[in-house]
Parts: C-alpha cells; sequence; structure tokens
C-alpha cells in the first residue's frame, strides 16, 4: 500500500474536512493535519514536552514533504530514460523507512481519534 493510500485511508470520511484538490502527499497531510490534532498548538501535550513534541512533528512535515518529490524526482514510477542512474541505496532505505514510520503513527493517530470508524 503507497503512502498516499494510507493518507487516504485516514481520511475521516464523514467529518466536515474535505479532500484536497492536490491528492499528492502534501496535500493529503495538510488536510489530516487538524483533524488528527498534529498542528504546532499541542494543546493535548503536556507542557515540559510540547517543544519536543513540536520538534518531532515537524521532522514528520519534512518527511511528508521530502518523500513526495524524492519520488517524482528519483523513484522509477514513470520510467526513465536509458543510462539513468538510480538513488544510492541509503537514500532509498531512508526514504521508505521514514514514509513507513509517518504511515504508521498517522494510521495509529487516526484510531486513536476516531476509535469507532
Amino acid at each position: 500500500m503507497t503512502f498516499e493510500m494510507r493518507m487516504q485511508l485516514l481520511k475521516p470520511w464523514r467529518s466536515s474536512t474535505t479532500l484536497p484538490q492536490k491528492k499528492d502527499i502534501q496535500g493529503l497531510y495538510q488536510a489530516v493535519r487538524e483533524p488528527l490534532g498534529l498542528t504546532p498548538d499541542k494543546r493535548r501535550v503536556p507542557d515540559e514536552i510540547a517543544g519536543d513534541v513540536r520538534a518531532i512533528l515537524g521532522g514528520l512535515n519534512s518527511v511528508v514533504n521530502g518523500v513526495g518529490p524524492l519520488r517524482t524526482h528519483a523513484g522509477d514510477a514513470h520510467g526513465r530514460e536509458r543510462g539513468y542512474r538510480r538513488i544510492d541505496s541509503r537514500i532509498a532505505r531512508l526514504a521508505i523507512h521514514s514514509a513507513s514510520t509517518a504511515s504508521l503513527f498517522l494510521v495509529e493517530t487516526w484510531q486513536k481519534q476516531f476509535p469507532a470508524r
């Protein structure tokens, strides 16, 4: 299952939030960020760790903003011309594992926020 598909599964369909026009990773993440309570104002987090959580959520945002463009620019989903140099395997693994971790976090957050769905 792709990151985009996982993001669409996160969508709380009966809420007032609608899917964004641009259904790429960044657009989908922005659409679910507020309903999932992942905005920087972390009201549900104790004050002593709020800054830490904010920094981690900033990292999540960086993953979302990096994985999509990397797939477009360095991936082979759209085909490449002869002689195309593949992405370094370390970077590929970093992107894959970062996207997987982000996806799992978002699914678990959705399950916690909307347990009946």
